[in-house]
């Protein structure tokens, strides 16, 4: 071997020599970015995680409390709907009550409200036929015993209610129908019934 060729040995040698020391040292900052990397990874992985479990709870957390909001709505609803038909059934019992006490019932009320002045008295057609004229007439010696001249009379066309009456006196009209007298009464006698019913 010459000095030219070995002098090319060893070039070639340094080289590869260099070669393996750049590999080496490109293998280990590899190695240290994929780890870095991995770390990081790991971490951006681990808060997103949480994230989505913080997420998930207030998604849960919302969900129920909408669940629940929902389940008072239902509650309210059914809750209104037994106080409507406990006043529904109110009703149907005034106006399903005995002929007798029904007759009382009335003329307590028309001789609260009647005026000292003439007036027709307008009934459904089934208070019509069981208390009549009879009833006007019972109705008008009591007023005259009450020292009033008001005289009242049957008037011919009928409601279409559930019972009770309307006085009128000309173009004015007193509406004390069944279901306007229980109207009235509602907002006193609601909270009364639910404590019956809901037992509070």
């Amino acid at each position: 071997m010459n000095g030219a060729e070995k002098i090319k040995e060893r070039i070639l040698e340094d080289a590869r020599s260099l070669h393996d020391k750049i590999m080496q040292e490109a293998n280990a900052q590899a190695e240290n970015i994929i780890a870095e990397a991995e770390k990081e990874a790991f971490q951006r992985m681990t808060l997103l995680t949480e994230k989505a479990k913080e997420e998930a709870a207030l998604i849960k957390q919302r969900y129920k409390a909408a669940e629940s909001m929902e389940d008072r709505k239902n509650m309210l609803k059914v809750r209104q709907e037994c106080i409507d038909e406990t006043f529904e059934v109110a009703l149907q019992k005034l106006s399903d009550m005995p002929v007798d006490k029904y007759k009382l019932f009335m003329e307590s009320i028309i001789l609260e409200t009647v005026k000292n002045e003439d007036g027709v008295i307008v009934f459904n057609e089934r208070d019509k036929k069981r208390l009549g004229e009879d009833f006007i007439s019972g109705l008008n010696q009591k007023l005259k015993a009450k020292g009033l001249s008001a005289v009242l009379s049957l008037a011919k066309d009928s409601l279409d209610t559930s019972g009770g009456f309307i006085l009128r006196y000309g173009e004015m009209e007193v509406n004390c129908t069944l279901e306007i007298i229980l109207d009235m009464q509602r907002p006193n006698m609601e909270t009364e019934v639910a404590k019956i019913l809901f037992n509070e």
